[in-house]
């Protein structure tokens, strides 16, 4: 059912309920990164805006992962999906996560959006939109365009506003593997 991110390493198997959870968690985590960053510029109107809608984005996504959960755990456990290959990705976007979180605490202008670029370039979005291929709403006739949309658009307005307020060029580099993972 799920594909293996890393096939150079040993998949890890484990309850559909346990991964739902876990990414949930990723999600509601990346929220609070993007909350962090709003509380950081708060005396910066369109930045404290624009970081508040990201993290309103990572919520969404949360609650999307946190339904399907609920679904399946309200089956019997034998009757419960598995997922393979998940562990490994899950494990290095926490610590990605947990660094990021640290660093945007005290993050200027530059570093925030080189932390937000590093993120959403993990691999946070493939398995999250893996999941989602795998889920009862992937019986909708508008889903594939829906994900993809919401996972474009979520990016498109990260680079837009990244394109307009960032000089360095490791951020312009960063920027260009984000548009890159896009296409």
């Amino acid at each position: 059912m799920a594909r293996h991110l890393h096939p150079r390493l040993p998949a890890m198997d484990m309850d559909m309920v346990e991964l739902l959870g876990r990414c949930a968690g990723l999600e509601l985590k990346a929220a609070d990164f993007y909350d962090t960053l709003t509380r950081r510029f708060a005396g910066d109107t369109e930045l404290a805006r624009f970081w508040s809608a990201m993290a309103a984005e990572e919520r969404e996504h949360a609650r999307k992962l946190a339904t399907w959960r609920e679904l399946i755990a309200a089956e019997p456990p034998e009757q419960r999906p598995r997922a393979a290959g998940f562990g490994v990705e899950i494990e290095e976007i926490e610590r990605l996560l947990d660094e990021a979180c640290a660093a945007a605490a005290t993050a200027d202008e530059e570093e925030a959006f080189a932390l937000a670029l590093g993120l959403e370039g993990s691999e946070i979005n493939a398995i999250y939109e893996t999941l989602l291929r795998a889920s009862p709403m992937a019986r909708y006739p508008d889903f594939k365009e829906r994900v993809k949309s919401e996972s474009t658009g979520h990016h498109v307005k990260l680079l837009e506003m990244a394109g307009h307020r960032c000089k360095s060029e490791r951020t312009r580099l960063r920027m260009e593997l984000l548009a890159a993972h896009d296409r």
